[in-house]
């Protein structure tokens, strides 16, 4: 894909991984017409292929490149480090977009993301979408950051989900396989451990997403906190002033004695609008 920047035209991909949800995917692409392009990069497990293949791939986005690759404990850091190894040897591409199979944005979005990180004054800059929610959670930030460039504004912080990383950054980094679903936040600290201060979310790059699906991704609640605490062990021995700048480590204490006597939750605490002691249980 290309986009017009005052820097001159920036060449970028948009690399996605999937797991164990193809209709999830499906649902997403069929508002995304846009991601029918050589541009774009699937990572699919090598145990679902054909099944992503046939059902959504090939029906869907027959122009897009797609991966695969073993993961068997299913850590969402593994498929970022397959789809980054792979879509760095496109020496065309300026800028890597990476987002999940569930998010869902416009190109216009999507060219604002590029365009914004492209024109931000200093480099490299690392820019986020802005989530639905970030108008409310975000809006001291806004206040008290948002800068406006070329047309397009955005403010400071650290952004997930939808992010475009420079090349001089993506390729020189490596995710480890068990940062599992934090990787985000791995390649955050590890920018910042290498001297990046300039993290920006563009409000002119909406996008929406739902949590806790139910299916696919890093799988039950259960796995979702054991891969959340090995991600959380990792990122801490690799960034231990970093991860302990917070002076302590939050426990949801309900939630835990809720987990360790049989209840199931329909989703973990952190993020969650409802209380610990709200937590839909699910069985087991």
């Amino acid at each position: 894909m290309i986009v017009r920047t005052a820097k001159g035209n920036i060449h970028y991909m948009v690399l996605i991984p999937s797991r164990g949800r193809p209709e999830i995917l499906a649902k997403s692409l069929r508002k995304m017409p846009f991601l029918n392009s050589v541009s774009v990069l699937f990572g699919i497990e090598k145990k679902e292929s054909d099944i992503y293949r046939k059902q959504v791939l090939e029906r869907l986005v027959p122009q897009a490149r797609h991966i695969s690759y073993v993961n068997d404990k299913g850590s969402v850091a593994v498929a970022r480090e397959q789809l980054r190894a792979a879509a760095i040897r496109h020496k065309q591409y300026d800028r890597f977009v990476v987002t999940d199979d569930n998010a869902v944005y416009t190109r216009k979005s999507l060219d604002n993301l590029v365009r914004a990180s492209a024109e931000w004054p200093t480099q490299p800059c690392i820019m986020a979408g802005a989530h639905s929610t970030a108008p409310h959670f975000d809006r001291h930030r806004i206040a008290d950051s948002s800068q406006v460039i070329s047309g397009l504004t955005s403010y400071a912080n650290v952004g997930m989900i939808f992010q475009v990383y420079p090349r001089q950054v993506f390729e020189d980094f490596q995710y480890p396989f068990d940062s599992y679903g934090l990787d985000d936040r791995y390649f955050a600290l590890w920018l910042i451990d290498q001297g990046v201060r300039d993290f920006r979310i563009c409000l002119d790059a909406p996008f929406t997403k739902s949590r806790y699906q139910g299916t696919g991704g890093q799988g039950t609640t259960p796995e979702r906190a054991w891969k959340c605490g090995k991600g959380i062990a990792r990122l801490a021995s690799d960034f231990p002033a970093m991860v302990g700048a917070t002076g302590t480590l939050r426990i949801p204490w309900q939630l835990v004695f809720d987990m360790k006597g049989g209840k199931v939750p329909d989703r973990l605490a952190g993020g969650a609008m409802r209380s610990e002691r709200k937590l839909k249980d699910i069985g087991s």
